[in-house]
């Protein structure tokens, strides 16, 4: 019998206590509430699939990530590291032939691999929704008012939305090499100006395109950004991305708008994004604690072509941001 002391749990895992565990539940809860009073219905897919799902459409930085095994009947399989992709999967299965709109809410862990040494969490309690077969703005408005209201159910008001939309950008990497584009989108999201020139500069970029990307780190703010933005769009595609982000902001309330900035160099996120994407930022955390945006192509991947939109916030964060409630 072994008499060691047992050794602590793996790198970026974390066992859950009870006041741990009720301030995640009181998340979640004030989820579900939400997001059935607006229509949502829970689903909740495997904790592992098979790793294609994962592969298919989200990119390589997240099928670097997943933590994979293979199973007794020889299948690579990988546990669930994005509930997006698992959604996908499930309306071009099992809800193929239902009607649209659909309207989906999860809450769940997500699994992904981090290095060693850096603090960063291998499993996440992440809650959120997704919007299927709705190519409006009217959709998108209402996914970023659900993540407005669900701060506020929770007691959060000090919160900020950074809304972009990757048509704006999408031009100005268009004809690189992975190697150059990876390269100007880490630019892009450090907002590095001089990275940006001298970027620009290495790929021979035409002088309107060197000024957008320079200019783009600036391009952050209220509504009267998108007019500066419109500005330097390069052709058409950039054009509608604007026009979209100004429908968004006709559509917001007064009350909405506050918790919303534009910030036209908005680039993080995973690979399916083709419209608007977003982040989320609360008081009191130096990181986003959510993230979302339109995949129009995604489901086509997995034979469902329908557009969509939707969001992910990271339960933890949010419940470590709550009081404890008297008991």
């Amino acid at each position: 019998m072994p008499t060691s002391p047992i050794a602590q749990v793996p790198p970026g895992s974390l066992d859950l206590l009870a006041g741990d565990v009720r301030r995640r539940r009181r998340v979640q809860r004030a989820w579900f509430a939400l997001a059935e009073a607006h229509g949502y219905q829970e689903v909740i897919p495997p904790t592992f699939e098979y790793e294609e799902v994962f592969t298919r459409g989200a990119g390589p930085e997240l099928a670097a990530r997943l933590i994979r095994f293979v199973d007794r009947d020889g299948r690579l399989v990988a546990l669930r590291a994005d509930f997006t992709s698992a959604i996908a999967r499930v309306v071009a299965t099992r809800l193929a032939d239902a009607p649209g709109p659909l309207r989906l809410a999860y809450a769940g862990k997500v699994y992904r691999q981090e290095p060693e040494g850096l603090g960063r969490r291998r499993e996440i309690f992440q809650l959120g929704a997704e919007l299927i077969g709705d190519p409006s703005p009217e959709a998108d408005v209402e996914a970023l008012r659900l993540v407005i209201l669900q701060m506020r159910a929770l007691g959060l008001h000090e919160f900020q939305i950074n809304l972009g939309d990757i048509r704006f950008i999408r031009p100005l990497l268009s004809g690189l090499s992975p190697e150059q584009a990876e390269a100007l989108r880490t630019a892009i999201d450090r907002k590095d100006r001089a990275a940006l020139a001298a970027g620009a500069r290495e790929i021979g970029a035409p002088a309107a395109v060197t000024r957008a990307l320079v200019v783009l780190p600036e391009l952050i703010g209220r509504g009267d950004v998108l007019t500066r933005a419109h500005a330097l769009a390069s052709g058409r595609e950039a054009e509608e991305a604007i026009d979209r982000l100004r429908r968004v902001d006709a559509l917001l309330g007064d009350d909405e708008r506050r918790h919303v900035v534009y910030d036209l160099g908005e680039i993080r996120g995973l690979g399916y994004y083709s419209g608007i994407q977003f982040e989320v930022f609360v008081a009191g955390v130096g990181r986003a604690v959510g993230f979302g945006g339109r995949y129009d192509g995604l489901l086509a991947l997995y034979g469902a072509d329908r557009p969509a939109v939707g969001f992910a916030l990271e339960t933890d964060a949010l419940a470590d941001l709550l009081d404890e409630e008297p008991s």
